[in-house]
């Protein structure tokens, strides 16, 4: 990988690099998300810039993102609750390297650097993520992280006039 290759939590004032990359992921790959490209599009600013609040990692909210020579590239996040019984259980969601940028190991070096960083949280125990079972990179990805296929959802996303199933997968923190 490039030296020009890094990993960072985006500072808020980037907070419209971090929305058009998001926005970007939901029209290229739209089987991959649950929420829509429709959605996320008619989000207030606010919202955006809440979402790039690095403060969110102390309520329990995460994104790394992958730049290079000062461009994104990818991202990756995870989220926890607060509540007792829950806390110990962080889920990964919204990973997404650009189709120019895939197969170079971003997807892989960003999803260890969000295992890495929830490694670091005393509570989290396990975690968990949902994948569109048809994306076999992704799921060999997260196979070769240490991910287990639990569960499977089907017809749980509909996109685009059909239903995908969708693998509950997991690992210990």
């Amino acid at each position: 990988m490039s030296a020009r290759f890094s990993i960072i939590e985006l500072p808020k004032t980037r907070w419209r690099e971090a929305r058009a990359l998001r926005l970007h992921a939901l029209q290229t790959d739209p089987s991959a998300f649950a929420s829509s490209y429709a959605d996320e599009l008619a989000f207030a600013d606010e919202v955006w810039l809440a979402r790039a609040d690095s403060a969110e990692r102390h309520a329990g909210n995460m994104t790394l993102f992958a730049e290079l020579d000062g461009e994104l590239v990818g991202m990756a996040g995870a989220n926890w609750s607060q509540r007792e019984k829950i806390r110990h259980v962080a889920h990964g969601y919204g990973v997404y390297v650009l189709p120019a940028h895939r197969g170079k190991g971003i997807g892989g070096v960003l999803m260890q650097s969000l295992l890495d960083e929830l490694a670091r949280l005393p509570q989290i125990k396990k975690i968990s993520l949902q994948v569109n079972s048809e994306s076999a990179a992704a799921v060999a990805l997260y196979e070769k992280l240490g991910f287990a296929t639990v569960g499977i959802a089907r017809g749980e996303l509909f996109v685009g006039g059909r239903y995908y199933d969708l693998l509950y997968m997991e690992r210990k923190s």
